[in-house]
């Protein structure tokens, strides 16, 4: 098979613009040369790449696909020339996961620790919201993403593992006594920590909120990030909702306590996402060993809920 690696280039460009004038004119070529470029990479893959019934063009399934490969493609020869000309020691052939700011530590820490007890391998990581992550996993620009369960990814193109299990709790500081400095009350407000509402947590809060106890609080501070709720929550400012991978230390030392976990928590599942195009080969380790773990009983983490007594009503 022939390829030009600027066809590739063209074919990425295209891929980010969906249009043949704009994509032509952002590597300076005239619009008949690279649409024979786009023609020529789709005889040499032997598959349509480009939908051009559509408005705007959009990629067909075989290129979705091949935009990840593309990607993998260039990074890899791009890696390599600035090795050969001593310009930098690049990581090689690095596991690129996308996660959010609730899994990024100590949950996507832990599963590098864990994995390179085995082997090491090198690991390239991008912490962003929700959203962003899983774009970045459908335009295959990272190998793996860590999240929770996202309806539109536990389907193909998409594979995934669940590697770990948890529950969000609500939370307040406490006193020198190791009491909670707020209870939710029927008869006054509650000062409450609240996500912003395009964020994945204000969603999956909202998503379980008919199963929970009702809450009678007014917000003083909001984010997105649960790490800003977990400062504002350390620091007394109110309630707030964390997941417990995130707050197991303070759990642990009483600095942070769970309120009323019977009727304020709920459940969520951690999972590591794929898409269908073929790995590099580090990530394809990864990925074999995972499975084999889980098939020994291996769990990155299990939830709050199972280690404590809960006392029902």
């Amino acid at each position: 098979m022939n390829l030009d690696t600027k066809w590739l280039e063209d074919f990425l460009m295209l891929a980010d613009l969906q249009h043949f004038s704009r994509a032509a004119e952002a590597r300076h070529i005239t619009q008949p040369a690279f649409g024979r470029h786009i023609r020529a990479l789709e005889k040499a893959i032997g598959q349509p790449l480009i939908d051009r019934s559509t408005t705007p063009i959009s990629l067909t399934p075989a290129g979705r696909q091949f935009r990840t490969v593309a990607r993998n493609m260039i990074a890899q020869m791009e890696d390599g020339l600035k090795l050969l000309n001593g310009i930098e020691q690049p990581l090689q052939n690095p596991i690129r996961i996308a996660s959010p700011h609730s899994l990024s530590s100590p949950t996507l820490l832990d599963l590098i620790d864990h994995v390179n007890q085995q082997q090491d391998m090198p690991f390239s990581v991008d912490i962003l919201r929700v959203d962003c992550a899983v774009d970045s996993l459908i335009q295959g620009q990272c190998d793996f993403f860590l999240g929770f369960e996202i309806h539109s990814l536990l389907q193909p193109p998409f594979s995934n593992v669940c590697i770990g299990q948890g529950d969000f709790l609500l939370v307040s500081a406490t006193n020198s006594n190791g009491e909670p400095l707020f209870q939710p009350s029927a008869e006054h407000a509650t000062p409450i920590i609240r996500y912003s509402a395009d964020s994945y947590s204000a969603r999956l809060i909202e998503q379980h909120q008919p199963g929970l106890k009702p809450l009678h609080t007014y917000p003083v501070f909001e984010s997105s990030m649960c790490q800003l709720h977990k400062d504002m929550a350390l620091r007394g400012k109110g309630l707030a909702w964390l997941p417990d991978a995130q707050i197991q230390h303070e759990l642990a030392a009483g600095t942070l306590k769970a309120i009323d976990p019977t009727h304020y928590r709920f459940p969520y599942q951690i999972r590591l996402y794929r898409n269908s195009a073929p790995l590099r080969h580090h990530a394809q380790q990864l990925w074999q060993q995972l499975h084999s773990d889980i098939q020994q009983g291996w769990q990155l983490s299990r939830a709050w809920h199972a280690t404590h007594t809960l006392v029902t009503d």
